[in-house]
């Protein structure tokens, strides 16, 4: 009888069991990492994981070795597997109070899972997006971190009810655009890449770091900064990012349509040499 291959672990645990008084499952107390896997290896694993100790860090969360991680993900993984590793990191099982008990045990959960059907031909022939009216909190405390409590992301995502909307875009409290419900947004304005700044709100998202790093190389100007839709619907160019769709232009936001111009492909072609060079986990 073939052993069967787990792709849920829990501490270790092929499908270990989650307390019911989990405080990510309580509270959204907790971070977590999403990474593309393509032909059996991870996509950016030290940026992900970098992220990942920094939001346990400024969540006062004990993060796993990265010697852990790695040795449970090569566990989950399959030769030629094209899917998405999800690493989930919460405070531990405590108390029904939102005060923590001091020396909690984390529960670390590792999943792979299938790669989600997004639109065909998105990445070149671009997406339409539009202003949902769900606004986002304004916490810099949080801001950036990729944290489990994503409410104003779901609540948003309800809105969404045309098939041909394939994401949306959300504003804050003080009416100005941050990021879509589940990617980072970034604009060329008069030869200038312009993406908002997450001080206050927002995901700081992987492909995010990599764009910008990407438009330093190639001697772009770079404006990381408050941007209101009206600024928006001004520019010639746009394109969403996260770490499972890299890159996907913007066709249109409402009744505002953009180019998929040069700026934007010039940046897609270096996402996918920067995926290929940064594949793979690190040496055991």
């Amino acid at each position: 009888m073939t052993k069967a291959i787990p792709n849920l672990l829990v501490n270790g645990l092929p499908a270990g069991a989650i307390p019911t008084d989990d405080r990510g499952l309580r509270y959204g107390d907790g971070i977590f990492e999403t990474i593309k896997v393509c032909e059996g290896a991870p996509e950016f694993w030290r940026r992900h994981l970098r992220r990942l100790y920094l939001g346990a860090k400024s969540l006062k969360i004990e993060a796993p070795a990265e010697a852990t991680l790695v040795k449970e993900t090569t566990s989950l993984l399959r030769a030629s597997c094209d899917g998405v590793l999800r690493i989930r990191l919460t405070r531990g099982g405590g108390t029904a109070s939102y005060r923590s008990k001091p020396n909690l045990r984390p529960t670390r959960i590792l999943e792979l899972d299938a790669f989600p059907g997004y639109p065909k031909n998105a990445s070149t022939q671009g997406v339409r997006v539009r202003l949902l009216e769900t606004r986002l909190g304004q916490n810099p405390a949080l801001a950036g971190i990729k944290h489990m409590n994503r409410l104003e992301q779901v609540l948003a995502a309800q809105e969404i009810t045309e098939p041909e909307i394939a994401e949306g875009l959300m504003l804050d409290r003080e009416g100005y655009l941050i990021e879509g419900t589940r990617t980072n947004v970034f604009f060329v304005s008069n030869g200038s890449l312009v993406t908002p700044a997450l001080t206050k709100a927002g995901v700081a998202g992987i492909l995010r770091e990599i764009v910008l790093e990407e438009a330093r190389r190639l001697k772009h100007t770079i404006e990381i900064r408050p941007i209101r839709p009206a600024e928006a619907y001004c520019a010639q160019e746009c394109f969403l990012t996260n770490s499972l769709i890299h890159l996907w232009p913007v066709q249109s936001i409402e009744n505002r349509t953009y180019v998929i111009g040069a700026f934007t492909r010039e940046l897609a072609r270096s996402i996918k040499v920067r995926a290929f060079a940064e594949r793979g986990l690190p040496s055991q």
